[in-house]
């Protein structure tokens, strides 16, 4: 149990203190990655490389039976009012998915979110509508000019787009990310879609996910 301790960590500089986090390895988890999304992955850059062996352990954590009842120890016991699963790495398998639906339904006064481009499987994205359809979950779908949208998008699922130049513009989201080159500039909407308002060059320094939970809820 105590080992569980190290596997939820506490918010980043963009998250904010309140929320806490489960993370993998970039790409080797990754199977719905995309050229764009693999050539843009914030998650191998930066302070992220001092990450990676903390990352491996986890990964090597997710695949063990009692993850789930683990996790959900962790959870209640620090209070976790919410967590953002998968700061770096993604959904690599429908029996893993099922691991964070038991967690959430388990931990029903917790608010998870989650970004995925693994909806591209067809075996994880039965899995995935599954965990979308827990009322504390806010499940987002990964998109960008590679993966285009998907044909079919689960009632309670949102879209969220990488948006890597300017003129690279969503033909549907929610919810625009823009690469770090693009932040230099203001913009709060991109083909009617709402820029992450971190991300939008005017409203960033103000904010973090836990104040403006706009991806939570």
């Amino acid at each position: 149990m105590e080992a569980l301790r190290h596997l939820l960590q506490q918010g980043n500089a963009k998250l904010g203190e309140g929320i806490y986090t489960f993370s993998l390895p970039a790409v080797a988890t990754c199977p719905g990655a995309s050229p764009a999304c693999r050539e843009e992955c914030y998650a191998l850059r930066g302070r992220f490389l001092f990450l990676r062996r903390a990352y491996r352990s986890y990964l090597a954590a997710s695949h063990e039976e009692g993850l789930a009842a683990r996790m959900i120890a962790g959870i209640r016991r620090r209070w976790a009012g919410c967590v953002r699963i998968h700061v770096s790495g993604d959904f690599y398998s429908a029996e893993y998915v099922r691991k964070w639906a038991a967690v959430a339904q388990a931990c029903a006064t917790t608010r998870f979110f989650a970004y995925t481009r693994s909806w591209r499987r067809a075996d994880i994205a039965e899995a995935l509508a599954e965990l979308s359809r827990c009322g504390n979950v806010r499940l987002w779908y990964s998109c960008d000019r590679d993966t285009g949208i998907p044909a079919r998008v689960p009632r309670r699922v949102r879209l969220a787009w990488m948006q890597t130049s300017a003129d690279d513009l969503p033909p549907r989201a929610d919810l625009v990310f823009r690469v770090h080159r693009l932040r230099r500039t203001v913009a709060k909407r991109v083909a009617l879609a709402v820029v992450c308002p971190v991300e939008n060059g005017a409203t960033g320094h103000r904010t973090d996910c836990g104040r403006c939970r706009l991806c939570i809820y």
